[in-house]
């Protein structure tokens, strides 16, 4: 039933489409401040001036409002559905309110083309069809343009090679941090969370997973009799706050840089130099209280954290946190740190996440470093401490 459908919505639009002479075009809506747009956003545009239908299929779209929305995106279950909206509306929702650039490319196909297109979004657009659960890396507002142009006209399609090869020079972990240098923090939890497999090189198979990369790849993709898959590249908005992001030329090795979380890392690792200076070589009583305290707090947000990490990685169905090798250092067991093999384990789970750094096996921020001197300073110091 669903495949007759599929087949008269087709030429039903291939009938709609002959005469109105439509467009087709990719939307690729880049970063604005907000936390939610960090890494951007693209979608399909469906323009016919003559049947006054100009709309935006768009693959990116959740629901705010359900009751399970928290515990559904922890646990990696939240549903991500096409939704179907005007796009002059959404155009000024991203740019009036949002400050975001907006670049348009319209691509270069026959109306027999942009019907079966058209037919195959309106299809999933249904509401028995629509939904789907949504993965950080293989199935998000990106991918699925990928996904839908392959099962329309993709033996046709010639994907940009160069730039798909260009893209795999870098990690995954490359790009998310490249879309993350305007929120230090937002980038601590993610690197704190996310696992060892996001430090390979991209795969040709995952190059659409950030919208800026689908844009550079469509732009020099071509059909089969050598047609260029785009017709037109337009910057429909430019925002007045950054420049369009391009990651495939701007990124860069990440050097050290001072951000506050690295400060505050930091001034952790000095306070506890200094109580234990004050505490423990000049016997100073109220220091050494003052670092029972502080080390009690330290180990109790390692712990959460360690709990965290685990849950992501061994109970959640997300697929970025596996492998996740901070639990090395973030360990649930830090809390039973008064014993001294457990002070002991840790503080040489610590060296080994630091050795697990310089042999490159995953990657991470520059604010864990300090972090990392500090619990292995603290466990370090309560095993010697038991052994007097």
């Amino acid at each position: 039933m669903k495949g007759f459908r599929l087949f008269f919505l087709l030429l039903f639009f291939s009938a709609l489409t002959l005469s109105a002479q439509p467009e087709l075009s990719l939307i690729t809506v880049y970063p604005g401040d907000a936390i939610y747009s960090a890494f951007g956003h693209t979608a399909f545009r469906y323009l016919d001036e003559d049947n006054d239908i100009d709309i935006l299929y768009n693959f990116g779209t959740f629901d705010f409002q359900d009751p399970e929305f928290v515990p559904k995106f922890v646990h990696g279950q939240l549903d991500y559905f096409l939704g179907v909206v005007k796009f002059r509306r959404t155009f000024k929702n991203y740019t009036l309110l949002e400050n975001r650039s907006v670049v348009e490319q319209k691509l270069n196909l026959t109306p027999e083309e942009i019907a079966r297109i058209y037919a195959f979004l309106t299809e999933n657009a249904m509401p028995e069809n629509r939904y789907y659960k949504y993965d950080f890396i293989k199935d998000n507002c990106s991918t699925r343009i990928q996904s839908v142009l392959d099962k329309t006209i993709g033996n046709d399609i010639i994907y940009d090679q160069a730039v798909i090869a260009k893209i795999g020079e870098k990690s995954y972990r490359d790009y998310i941090r490249y879309h993350l240098k305007k929120s230090p923090w937002f980038d601590v939890g993610i690197q704190l969370v996310l696992g060892m497999p996001l430090d390979q090189q991209v795969l040709p198979s995952d190059s659409f997973f950030l919208p800026a990369l689908v844009h550079d790849i469509i732009g020099g993709s071509t059909l089969n009799e050598g047609r260029p898959l785009v017709a037109s590249d337009e910057v429909l908005f430019r925002s007045t706050a950054d420049p369009i992001t391009d990651p495939l030329n701007d990124l860069k090795n990440d050097p050290i840089k001072i951000s506050l979380p690295l400060l505050l890392a930091i001034l952790l690792l000095v306070v506890e130099l200094i109580l234990i200076y004050l505490g423990c070589i000049r016997k100073k009583g109220w220091a050494k209280r003052i670092l029972s305290c502080y080390e009690y707090t330290l180990v109790t947000l390692n712990f959460l954290a360690g709990i965290l990490i685990f849950y992501l990685w061994f109970i959640s169905d997300h697929t970025a946190t596996k492998w996740n090798l901070n639990l090395l250092w973030c360990c649930p067991l830090s809390i039973l740190f008064r014993f001294k093999w457990i002070s002991a384990f840790m503080a040489v789970m610590c060296v080994v996440f630091l050795l697990v750094l310089m042999v490159g096996l995953q990657s991470t921020c520059w604010a864990f470093i300090p972090l990392l001197a500090l619990f292995t300073i603290l466990f370090g110091r309560r095993f010697i401490s038991t052994l007097s």
